[in-house]
């Protein structure tokens, strides 16, 4: 991230020369302090986080993420440390989060997740705190004012528009990959590209997505390369990370983020939402620039980000309930039976579970609800 601002700035040609979106200090209030108090006990006692992330999400100010407990002076980098809550603690450290910030037993985030056995934590904070004293005061600076405008959580299709006419400047040939979360983001970025009078022009640009929604014959368009003098920009999601290879991509954006199924224990369903990428994600994204010559990648998340990134990502198995599954498959065997035998019984029993399926998909409802036995 940090270079590709520093080549937007030099282009001229940005949104980072302008202050005025820039996010001021807030002042706390008393009441908005008792309110974190709350919330960092809860989470520090009951594991009761939402409370806690809400508050830091609605305000996402540095003031807010490096604040101190008025007893104990705990911070929420120390409470989700403590508790290994990794994904939080990425989240902190993106916003710029004070590593060093201690309790008052002298404590640090460090210190707590060595203490609590969170060797995980414990070396994405090290890591975090090392790369940080490698970093330039220019580059700091220059981060620290690209993220006083924008949300990171969020993807920044002016940005990408600008990389985008900055690569095309610059270079005449060459497909360029843009790694986006899900469909949304897709169609914002293609909508932004071509209410822009440099790409809208259909002679010189050949804008594609790439989506599991996407017909296959609209899919196959990504691999038939251009017309020469027609450059060709293709918006997909982590599809193509590693199950297609474009052999004419010589430019890479990674956006760092991913859609990911996941299984949310307090509405007791499962849910699609974006998240950080995993560094084993980031290398495979980085071997689609120039896969069959030389090519460039380049990183829309900070060296910070880079080094909070898990080592890989969770196996789906740890993220969702098994029931879930064993229904899918169950339904799945009960279906072939009925194609086989083509029997009554075997449909309605088949429908009968498929209800139940649906109920665990839809309502957040275990098969076995409470005061029923196996």
């Amino acid at each position: 991230m940090e270079d590709v601002l520093s080549i937007l700035q030099s282009a001229g040609d940005n949104h980072l020369n302008t202050t005025s979106d820039k996010k001021e200090s807030i002042v706390l209030t008393d009441d908005f302090k008792s309110s974190m108090d709350d919330s960092i006990n809860l989470a520090l006692v009951n594991d009761e986080f939402d409370p806690l992330l809400e508050l830091i999400s609605a305000e996402q100010n540095r003031e807010v993420c490096n604040y101190q407990h008025s007893e104990t002076g705990v911070t929420p980098l120390i409470v989700f440390a403590a508790k290994g809550q990794l994904g939080d603690v990425c989240m902190l450290l993106s916003f710029g989060v004070d590593c060093s910030a201690q309790d008052h037993d002298g404590k640090s985030a460090l210190d707590w997740a060595q203490e609590e056995n969170q060797q995980e934590v414990y070396e994405v904070i090290k890591k975090h705190m090392e790369c940080s004293s490698e970093k330039s005061t220019e580059d700091n600076e220059l981060l620290n004012k690209y993220l006083a405008t924008i949300n990171p959580e969020h993807i920044d299709t002016l940005l990408i528009e600008r990389l985008l006419g900055k690569i095309c400047v610059d270079s005449n040939e060459g497909a360029i990959l843009v790694f986006l979360p899900g469909w949304e983001d897709i169609n914002q970025t293609r909508e932004r590209l071509f209410a822009s009078p440099f790409f809208r022009d259909s002679s010189r640009f050949l804008v594609l997505s790439l989506h599991s929604m996407i017909p296959s014959s609209e899919q196959k368009k990504v691999f038939k390369r251009p017309p020469a003098g027609v450059r060709k920009i293709i918006l997909s999601t982590n599809i193509a990370e590693t199950a297609v290879t474009i052999d004419d991509v010589v430019f890479v954006i990674d956006s760092g983020r991913m859609k990911e199924k996941s299984y949310d224990p307090y509405n007791n369903v499962s849910t699609l939402h974006a998240s950080w990428v995993s560094k084993a994600s980031a290398r495979q994204r980085e071997g689609r620039a120039g896969r069959c010559q030389p090519g460039t990648c380049y990183h829309l998340y900070s060296r910070f980000r880079a080094s909070s990134l898990p080592d890989y990502q969770i196996p789906e198995i740890k993220r969702m309930p098994i029931e879930e599954l064993c229904l899918q498959v169950r339904c799945l065997f009960i279906f072939i039976l009925s194609l086989i035998f083509n029997g009554k019984y075997v449909m309605k029993y088949f429908m009968e579970l498929r209800l139940k399926y649906l109920l665990v998909t839809w309502c957040g409802l275990l098969i076995h609800l409470p005061g029923q036995t196996a």
